[in-house]
């Protein structure tokens, strides 16, 4: 069984995982993870967090633009990053971190994967990002419908 976030709603199904893919670093402070799954019916779920371990200050313009809430810094935790913004200490005793970003799309087509997956640039251009890329390559060694619409494009 898995459980799979969508904002403050989870997912549950049986299913297995098809592909996996994050772009966390050894040093990000904030980065994204893809996960794509069939479910026993048949059905593919895509899941995207938006990870950060960033905090701010109350004064910080990004606190009501993320809607952050305090927490006491004794419960900040460890590898936290301050804001490069507003710069906040840990000597204050409350703090503002950025919270998990939870995402989930549920979908009867494989297509529909890929279509969630792309970007557009300034000029409406179409690209997969490279972490985008590489859940869609884990998912196409178990998936052959996931590798059919990936790995061919019919440009009309």
């Amino acid at each position: 069984m898995y459980a799979v976030k969508d904002g403050d709603r989870t997912l549950e199904f049986d299913g297995v995982l098809l592909g996996s893919s994050s772009s966390r670093r050894k040093d990000s402070i904030r980065w994204i993870e893809f996960n794509i799954y069939r479910t026993e019916n048949g059905s593919y779920i895509l899941s995207r967090i938006g990870a950060s371990i960033v905090y701010h200050s109350g004064a910080c313009s990004l606190v009501d633009k993320y809607r952050l809430t305090e927490i006491n810094v004794k419960k900040v935790v460890d590898g936290a990053e301050p804001c490069e913004i507003c710069r906040p200490t840990l000597e204050a005793p409350i703090v503002f971190p950025e919270k998990y970003r939870y995402w989930a799309q549920v979908s009867e087509e494989p297509q529909a994967v890929l279509d969630a997956l792309h970007k557009y640039d300034e000029g409406g251009a179409r690209y997969l990002t490279a972490v985008a890329k590489r859940v869609l390559q884990d998912a196409a060694k178990l998936d052959s419908a996931i590798d059919l619409v990936y790995r061919f494009e019919k440009i009309p």
